[in-house]
């Protein structure tokens, strides 16, 4: 649930709640959808493309997005490996290419990060 510390987690769909400075970047005030969209903007992607170039850009961008929410140095592991999964299930889903970045890529792709980091979090 965007803009609270409690979300579902999208493996189980238990309700999980995050906390500690990776879980409020992902699900407290911190939009990090805007900014990975700006981020992805700033580099020239304007468009979704259903490309490895596309998926590394949509990583870069949002942990570049993520580093800038937290005073705590690099990406936690936990947030690394629920990136990592996120974008496979994005690629999945939107492999053949007929999709809105903003509306439909970045927001499912931001969702299953957090779902994923609830399941992997110590």
């Amino acid at each position: 649930m965007r803009g609270s510390n409690d979300t579902r987690d999208d493996r189980g769909g238990h309700e999980c709640t995050v906390s500690g400075a990776p879980g409020q970047a992902l699900a407290g005030d911190a939009d990090l959808e805007t900014r990975t969209y700006y981020r992805l903007l700033a580099a020239e992607r304007r468009q979704f493309e259903p490309t490895d170039r596309f998926f590394e850009a949509l990583e870069s961008a949002f942990l570049w997005a993520y580093l800038g929410s937290v005073d705590e140095p690099g990406v936690p592991p936990a947030v690394e490996l629920a990136v990592e999964d996120a974008l496979a299930l994005t690629r999945a889903e939107f492999e053949d290419g007929d999709a809105d970045l903003r509306t439909a890529v970045i927001p499912a792709f931001y969702e299953r990060v957090v779902g994923f980091y609830c399941a992997y979090r110590a």
